[in-house]
């Protein structure tokens, strides 16, 4: 997920976070991350491809909605007709994320303060914090994930953590039935990307959304998830081929073989002729 962290920032926000609090931080967040948003600070490369994917009146969901940086370009593709769902787990980020939501006055996003699993029940999260009392929001991660692995030092970094209690639920379960259809999912959730698949089978296999998914073997590895059951899982179950947009390019790449760290996009087979026009 992409962030802003300038020198100024780095200086004010232990200031704020000092005076107000992690209670009234949260409008200084939510205000800042408005300004990144509206100034494009947060871009991240595959944004330019969003609507392709996405149409007016469309449905979408967004799993591990941050600071509603991708809900931000969602909710102006979808319009009025159209509908926002997202995931944000973690209580800061949440309550940051429907802020950002309110103040800009999208009527078309319902966000959820739970994770997207393969069970519904409860899970604890592990949430980094910064040297100043404040949170890492973008990194926070379930709790079982292992990131005492080798080369966790170009992964992982944080000496202090904080355990937050999430409720888990599955999209089949808590989505499915309301869904009339939907045409993108976007999941950043730090290594949990296999367990949401796999509570969302149905509803991909209904209506075959694109996907953008971030993965990080690394992160994969440390939920105990082999790489090839992922593909496995993306390509034989569900009928799925991947891509990606390599940095400096403007078309979609087919990937094979091992996966790096990227987003990658996820279009089924049925739908790939429909998208010839953005592939080399």
């Amino acid at each position: 997920m992409a962030s802003v962290n300038s020198p100024i920032r780095k200086f004010v926000k232990p200031l704020f976070y000092k005076l107000l609090g992690r209670k009234g931080y949260k409008y200084v967040q939510a205000r800042a991350k408005i300004r990144d948003i509206e100034q494009r600070l947060v871009e991240e490369k595959e944004m330019i491809l969003l609507p392709h994917f996405i149409n007016e009146g469309d449905s979408v969901i967004d799993l591990g909605a941050n600071y509603a940086y991708y809900i931000e370009r969602m909710s102006k593709l979808v319009g009025n007709a159209g509908k926002v769902y997202g995931f944000e787990p973690i209580p800061f980020t949440y309550e940051v994320c429907d802020l950002i939501i309110n103040k800009l006055g999208f009527k078309n996003v319902e966000i959820f303060p739970y994770a997207s699993g393969n069970k519904n029940e409860d899970l604890e999260f592990r949430v980094p914090k910064l040297d100043f009392g404040g949170i890492s929001a973008g990194q926070s991660h379930l709790a079982i994930r292992d990131n005492e692995m080798e080369g966790k030092e170009n992964y992982y970094s944080f000496q202090d953590e904080e355990i937050v209690k999430c409720k888990s639920v599955t999209i089949d379960d808590f989505l499915l039935p309301k869904l009339k259809g939907l045409s993108f999912v976007k999941i950043d959730i730090e290594g949990a990307e296999y367990f949401a698949l796999q509570g969302m089978v149905n509803t991909l296999k209904k209506f075959k959304p694109v996907i953008l998914v971030e993965i990080q073997p690394f992160f994969l590895k440390g939920m105990g998830v082999e790489e090839s059951d992922l593909i496995k899982l993306l390509t034989e179950q569900l009928g799925y081929k991947i891509f990606a947009l390599k940095k400096g390019d403007e078309k979609l790449s087919k990937v094979q073989g091992a996966l790096w760290d990227d987003n990658y996009i996820l279009i089924h087979c049925d739908a790939v002729e429909s998208f010839q026009e953005i592939m080399q």
